[in-house]
């Protein structure tokens, strides 16, 4: 008979196991988010016989619409179900009783990026709508021109980082994130040689979160800047940062790069009916870092 509950310490062990056979992150960032970022009754988890079968972090999080509210949300994070149990439902049962749980904690709505674009269509019958979307490029090197003027990065920290990142984001409908969480995305950052930055155009300073996902392969998580601006930017992130191919996020309910295009990313289940219906048509909300 399976058991679906918070997860107690001493099952920390197999969850970390299971995180690493799901997703194949380093276990140092496996330890730290647990060290610093989560405890471990945020994880919700199937077990039977005393084996963990499937997992999932509730994070708690905020939205900020568009109109200048902030609602809080659940971001559901590293949901993962053991290859051989696969296909018996843990991962639905999960979320049913996740939805509870988020409920009782006060949660407006739930939150998760699926792992692949095939999940989509899963997570929809399980009652989730798409809402967020990311605009994204990949620029090869060969097409730079390598002209910097007037372009300057530095790392910053994660608290100079959200506050240019919110100077920008301000009144639009996105994912706000404490500075404990943007310092986790520096860890994970640094883990792949990246990092936080401080990014000036002409004057604009704006942000980019990096990571190496490849030894030839950059990823900007996210940059935010004005897009007239961005095609700079990625000039000075490729003069610093060597890379055969840049992989681009930007907000999609911006203008974004040549070649750019909107892309689901997100989704949610909305539990207050009244800010469901007055958001359900919106989905180019920005989740930017996600963690993913």
């Amino acid at each position: 008979m399976i058991n679906i509950r918070q997860a107690t310490p001493d099952e920390l062990p197999q969850i970390k196991d299971l995180w690493k056979k799901c997703f194949g992150d380093p276990s140092a960032y496996i330890d730290v988010f647990f060290q610093k970022f989560a405890a471990v009754d945020q994880v919700l988890v199937v077990e039977e016989a005393g084996e963990i079968n499937s997992m999932a972090v509730m994070l708690p999080s905020n939205l900020e619409l568009s109109d200048g509210n902030v609602v809080p949300v659940g971001y559901v994070y590293a949901l993962a179900t053991n290859p051989y149990m696969q296909g018996k439902g843990h991962a639905r049962q999960l979320l049913a009783y996740a939805d509870q749980y988020l409920k009782e904690k006060g949660m407006k709505a739930m939150i998760l990026v699926p792992a692949s674009p095939s999940l989509h269509r899963f997570f929809d019958a399980l009652g989730m709508d798409e809402c967020f979307s990311t605009r994204k490029v990949e620029i090869l090197t060969s097409n730079l021109t390598g002209n910097t003027e007037g372009a300057s990065m530095e790392v910053i920290s994660p608290s100079e980082y959200n506050e240019i990142r919110e100077s920008f984001l301000m009144r639009t409908f996105h994912m706000t994130y404490s500075d404990h969480m943007i310092q986790f995305q520096q860890i994970g950052s640094h883990l792949s040689g990246g990092d936080l930055y401080k990014i000036v155009v002409d004057g604009e300073v704006g942000c980019a979160a990096i990571e190496y996902v490849q030894q030839r392969r950059l990823l900007v998580k996210e940059l935010i800047l004005s897009p007239e601006k961005m095609a700079k930017a990625v000039e000075i992130i490729a003069s610093q940062m060597e890379a055969s191919r840049y992989h681009i996020r930007t907000p999609a309910f911006w203008d974004g790069l040549p070649g750019s295009y909107p892309q689901s990313f997100g989704m949610i289940k909305w539990y207050d009916h009244g800010l469901k219906n007055k958001w359900f048509s919106r989905q180019d909300a920005y989740l930017g870092l996600a963690f993913d």
